[in-house]
């Protein structure tokens, strides 16, 4: 099986799974329960299946992934199953949202943050948000890098654990400093805490409500609000 054949049937087998677990989507809907929600950006989408509880709930949902195939399969997958309901997908990168401002009720990121420049990803999720909007963010703690470092050591791998410690050293620096390290011998993707959330998400006007009750130590999820400006 090619890397792209590997890739797409991860994918259908994520979607399916939140497909069929109707417990999973009625959480999503929950955490938001105390807003109105009609239109829902995923961004990283992947399959865009975190887009259902919404999509079944009456709202129109877009989705955006930088890797062209997601969209693609996304779009097979939600013509197969939701036929007719307003999902709708897109390529594009998190740090430059192709959407008017405070365009959307809900975005969620599920584990993408790492990936991006977090403070221009932020940024232009907070600036596509409407005021009282929220923030469905998963992202990968310091826990799953010190995981999956051990992981390759145990199982003997030890390009799986290069580059689980070259991200420790790159989300240390940036816990440190500051400043996400951009190439050279470090890489970009970075882990994220709860401390270093604290410090970045007042830069773009939003603010940390809370853990969420399902949330996975390793990967762990998020409610954060836009803040309504001051009068």
């Amino acid at each position: 099986m090619n890397e792209r054949a590997e890739y797409e049937a991860y994918m259908r087998d994520e979607w399916l799974l939140f497909a069929g677990d109707i417990s999973r989507q009625q959480e999503s809907a929950r955490v938001v329960a105390d807003i109105e929600v009609q239109r829902v950006l995923d961004v990283g989408c992947g399959g865009g299946q975190e887009m259902i509880p919404f999509l079944t709930g009456g709202a129109t949902c877009v989705g955006i992934d930088i890797t062209h195939d997601s969209g693609l399969f996304a779009e097979r997958m939600f013509t197969a199953h939701y036929p007719g309901q307003p999902a709708h997908f897109a390529t594009a990168a998190a740090e430059q949202l192709p959407f008017t401002s405070a365009a959307f009720d809900v975005v969620l990121c599920r584990v993408a943050i790492p990936y991006t420049d977090n403070r221009a990803a932020l940024s232009e999720i907070a600036r596509v948000l409407r005021p009282d909007g929220v923030l469905l963010l998963k992202t990968h703690h310091l826990r799953y890098y010190i995981r999956k470092f051990t992981d390759g050591i145990r199982k003997r791998s030890p390009l799986f654990s290069l580059h689980a410690l070259r991200v420790l050293v790159s989300g240390t620096i940036f816990h440190i400093t500051g400043r996400q390290p951009r190439g050279g011998l470090l890489v970009r993707e970075s882990f994220m805490t709860e401390w270093l959330l604290k410090q970045e998400l007042p830069r773009a006007g939003l603010t940390l409500d809370g853990e969420l009750p399902v949330s996975d130590p390793l990967a762990p999820s998020y409610r954060i609000v836009k803040r309504r400006a001051s009068a």
